[in-house]
């Protein structure tokens, strides 16, 4: 057992990290089925668990993502070392999160989206995911965010 005290994170932060959860899975969804953002939108909001999830960010994010999908693949593609066919879909979408939020949240400092990414390629990625996506989406910060750096 670990003395270490888990820090607990202020509501809207821990909403936004639920938030982020959904995006992963709503955009794996929409990956693997292409759909009008608003269904998918519309299936999560009634049948997911969304009541403590940060509903406004999931919905503009993933809408968002949805309308510049061919710009953040621009984004993304050159900083990879693979071919985006070797990427799993669940990594895309982590990566698509991270650069959306690199341009569009300028609040969230780039070390936060950062680790978010992370954690979320730890807990849905594949062996060593989280490695990867930390290289991409730093070259990406660096590119997107030079001043923070």
């Amino acid at each position: 057992m670990s003395n270490k005290k888990q820090k607990r994170i202020p509501e809207p932060l821990a909403a936004k990290r639920r938030a982020r959860k959904r995006l992963v899975q709503a955009l794996y969804q929409w990956q693997m089925n292409p759909s009008p953002a608003q269904d998918i939108i519309t299936q999560f909001l009634t049948e997911q668990d969304m009541g403590k999830v940060d509903q406004h960010f999931f919905q503009n994010t993933f809408k968002g993502i949805i309308e510049n999908m061919d710009e953040i693949r621009a984004d993304i593609d050159p900083l990879m070392e693979r071919s985006t066919f070797a990427v799993g879909e669940v990594e895309k979408a982590i990566m698509m999160i991270g650069v959306y939020e690199f341009k569009n949240y300028m609040e969230t400092p780039y070390k936060v989206i950062l680790n978010e990414a992370i954690e979320l390629a730890k807990q849905y990625g594949g062996d060593g995911a989280h490695t990867f996506i930390n290289g991409t989406l730093h070259k990406a910060s660096v590119k997107l965010r030079p001043l923070e750096h």
